[in-house]
């Protein structure tokens, strides 16, 4: 059982269910995406949670880096890169997916340098952290987008 999205008034309902607890609306007629797609216009991505996540998955792997995190409940995606200008520990990066309304999401992205072993200082050179995590999303619109 998976929790969709009425079209009518946007509540949570079992896809078993045959109408919408809350306003009535007949729930056969609510059709999952299959497939993400990138609208530029609007900057957000159109699809389900677990579509959504599963591409950010795809996009981190695209660049070889560390998975380690993938959470369609709450929409978070963690990620760890290897060596960076800043840091001999590299970046780890969090893409934060938001549903702004069905089946529509935007996502934003933050990063920090990791320090570990004998490093002192991690230098954020440009703001590279964050430009990972960037990356990453400018990898999800290209592929959503194809």
């Amino acid at each position: 059982m998976a929790l969709i999205k009425c079209n009518e008034c946007g509540h949570e309902v079992s896809d078993k269910a045959q109408t919408c607890p809350k306003c009535g609306a007949p729930i056969n007629q609510i059709e999952l995406p299959t497939i993400v797609k990138y609208d530029s216009n609007s900057d957000n991505f159109y699809g389900t949670m677990n579509l959504i996540v599963k591409l950010a998955m795809k996009a981190i792997q695209e660049h070889g880096w560390t998975l380690d995190q993938a959470n369609d409940n709450i929409g978070l995606v963690t990620f760890k890169t290897g060596m960076t200008w800043g840091s001999w520990s590299g970046v780890t990066g969090s893409l934060n997916i938001s549903e702004i309304s069905p089946n529509n999401f935007n996502i934003t992205g933050t990063g920090k340098q990791n320090i570990s072993g004998g490093q002192l200082v991690a230098m954020n050179i440009g703001n590279e952290a964050k430009k990972k995590a960037q990356k990453v999303i400018n990898t999800m619109k290209r592929l959503a987008s194809s």
